[in-house]
């Protein structure tokens, strides 16, 4: 026996590569937390992209509304009729009649015995008045309300946007 020679294998000086338990709870606690903030990150992110598209379409409804009916006032030559939902005004050539329509939530604009066209888009509820400003037959001016909400009918809280318009217009076509 003296030339066998015996190994003895020292469990320190020998390397580990596997994991421990601790260590792989360790990363996969570690790994949880950064997945679920990038979640979270992605979430909000597109919340405020939907939120954000959402506003842009009520802006730009509400631009176009008021952009026509300004333009119409003041090319007016008198008011036709006015309640609290129709204005009529009256033209050199055909009268342009706007309505609020509170059962559809639209505002419709037409040009004598034309067709009836929505301004509002369908992604928006329009509701509104007409008042009448004018001042002991000396000026015509018509005050409008504008109430524009974005349709949400699931009710999320993302779509949940709104605005509004209030604003005067002196006819000026009057001779």
């Amino acid at each position: 026996m003296q030339n066998a020679k015996f190994k003895i294998k020292n469990s320190k000086s020998q390397s580990n590569f596997g994991f421990t338990l601790i260590e792989m709870i360790i990363y996969l606690a570690i790994v949880s937390i950064v997945l679920v903030s990038i979640s979270y990150l992605i979430l909000d992110v597109i919340g405020g992209q939907t939120k954000s598209y959402a506003g842009q379409e009520i802006n730009q409804n509400i631009r176009y509304i008021t952009n026509i009916l300004i333009k119409d006032i003041k090319a007016a030559e008198d008011i036709g009729s006015l309640s609290s939902n129709t204005l009529v005004l009256t033209m050199s050539g055909e009268d342009i009649t706007y309505n609020f329509d509170g059962v559809s939530s639209i505002i419709t604009r037409q040009v004598g015995a034309g067709s009836v066209v929505t301004l509002n888009s369908s992604l928006v509820e329009v509701d509104g008045s007409f008042t009448d400003l004018s001042y002991q037959g000396r000026s015509k001016n018509i005050s409008v309300y504008l109430d524009i909400n974005f349709k949400n009918p699931e009710n999320l809280t993302d779509y949940d946007v709104n605005s509004n318009a209030n604003f005067s217009v002196e006819l000026r076509g009057r001779r």
